[in-house]
């Protein structure tokens, strides 16, 4: 049992002594990561237009749904406009890189009726 003793304790600081920090992320400080947000529009008949990072974006939608994703460094405005062409409900769900919904609104447009809204996008 004498024996055992030192014998672990020597292990035991060999082992505590052989793990190091790991600086493998260290070199990747200069680097912007870029976030994927989703803006997904449920209609029939809808132009899609919006704004990311100053940069516009337009999507025509027929029927069913269309999903755009987005992508991002730091918070921003989301800025969209929908314009329906015929009277239905229409869903608009913005979701942001962590999953979490901005926003998810369904209601009932009118024909060439035009919506613009502004989503706030947070990385915290």
């Amino acid at each position: 049992m004498r024996v055992l003793s030192p014998l672990l304790l020597l292990v035991a600081i060999a082992f505590l002594g052989s793990c190091k920090k790991d600086n493998s992320l260290d070199s990747l400080d200069h680097v912007i990561l870029k976030r994927e947000g989703l803006l997904r529009v449920e209609c029939s008949k809808c132009e899609v237009t919006y704004q990311v990072n100053n940069k516009d974006f337009k999507v025509g939608i027929d029927e069913g749904s269309n999903d755009m994703p987005f992508f991002y460094s730091g918070d921003f405005a989301l800025v969209t406009e929908v314009l329906s062409k015929e009277e239905q409900k229409i869903r608009v769900l913005v979701v942001d890189s962590f999953g979490r919904v901005v926003s998810n609104e369904l209601n009932k447009w009118s024909a060439g009726e035009r919506r613009r809204k502004t989503f706030e996008i947070n990385i915290k």
